[in-house]
């Protein structure tokens, strides 16, 4: 009974003491205390994505209508060069692809933040002038992009399209 209580009270002394390291601030080789350094954010920074840089100026004042549909595909593109295995069904409409590119891929990755300049209040990709981008898959390698053009109706004159066949 005595080895029993010695044990336990053995046990207790090592997680006290374990305990207490933890709380402990870390100490540095010349016995100075490591410093707390404030956070600069007032919440953690999201987890960068790869349309973070390659869609960088999308839609904005030093970019056309032409530019930003030619952003768009290329970063489509890099997006299947990632993730090799998909069915044009993962993205035949706007928003399959806005889901393919949000997580819904063989990869689970998400490639697209939730919010940004590419996407209106319904999560659909839009051109400059806040239309929906017209997705037409014409193989599996291959997605042709429609921007309805500063007249916002599909289809007419104005029109933006990729790839471009002119």
């Amino acid at each position: 009974m005595k080895a029993a209580i010695i044990g336990v009270s053995l046990l207790l002394a090592i997680l006290i003491f374990l305990f207490n390291q933890q709380e402990s601030k870390p100490v540095l080789k010349d016995n100075r205390q490591k410093e707390t350094v404030p956070l600069i954010f007032s919440k953690e920074p999201r987890d960068p994505f790869l349309s973070d840089k390659m869609l960088e100026g999308y839609a904005g004042g030093d970019t056309s209508g032409a530019e930003d549909l030619k952003m768009m595909a290329r970063f489509i593109d890099s997006v299947f060069l990632l993730v090799k295995t998909r069915d044009t069904s993962d993205y035949s409409t706007n928003e399959e692809l806005v889901l393919f590119l949000h997580g819904n891929n063989s990869h689970r990755s998400s490639f697209l933040p939730k919010e940004g300049p590419a996407l209106n209040e319904d999560g659909q990709l839009v051109d400059r002038w806040g239309s929906p981008l017209i997705v037409h898959p014409l193989s599996q390698k291959i997605l042709e992009l429609r921007s309805a053009g500063p007249d916002k109706r599909a289809y007419t004159e104005d029109d933006l399209l990729w790839p471009n066949r002119t």
